[in-house]
């Protein structure tokens, strides 16, 4: 089982992927990935529109521009900056101005790179039930809101 936990050094909250693996001891967790420091945004109210897109990847890139416009950030060319952060839709990043990766506590996730892309790279399985669930759990994890419609028509694009 591999989830995002928050570790806190020198007071500033970093994410980290971790999986879980029992032991004789008892359970134990191992570090997977780095997934970079945590920046908080504020987050104004915003008109929640409904997103579409004819692929995955413009889907989730009007489903991110939805969350992070509100949030502050601008467009600058081909990338939206608030701050030091920059996002570029293109390639579905999220880093610093020092190209370090970042997360945004979002809702009730974090945002990152990683939590994008394993949204662009979800695959189908036979399984729906099991497919929907996941699909569901990965878009909470990385804080996106997403409605019943938007859902149906994010997995039909799969």
């Amino acid at each position: 089982m591999v989830y995002i936990r928050i570790k806190k050094i020198s007071n500033k909250p970093y994410a980290y992927l971790v999986e879980s693996q029992s032991t004789k001891q008892g359970p134990r967790q191992r570090v997977k990935q780095y997934l970079g420091r945590i920046h908080t945004v504020e987050q104004q109210d915003n008109e929640k529109y409904v997103v579409v897109g004819k692929t995955k990847k413009e889907f989730l890139q009007e489903m991110l521009l939805r969350e992070l416009k509100p949030a502050g950030f601008k467009e600058n060319k081909e990338i939206y900056s608030f701050q030091e952060l920059h996002f570029c839709p293109k390639n579905l990043t999220l880093k610093k101005k020092n190209q370090k990766e970042a997360v945004i506590k979002l809702n009730e996730g974090y945002l990152c790179s990683f939590t994008m892309n394993r949204l662009h790279k979800f695959a189908k399985t036979d399984d729906m039930n099991k497919d929907a669930f996941l699909l569901a759990k990965y878009f909470l994890e990385a804080g996106l809101t997403i409605s019943e419609k938007e859902f149906v028509s994010f997995y039909q694009l799969l």
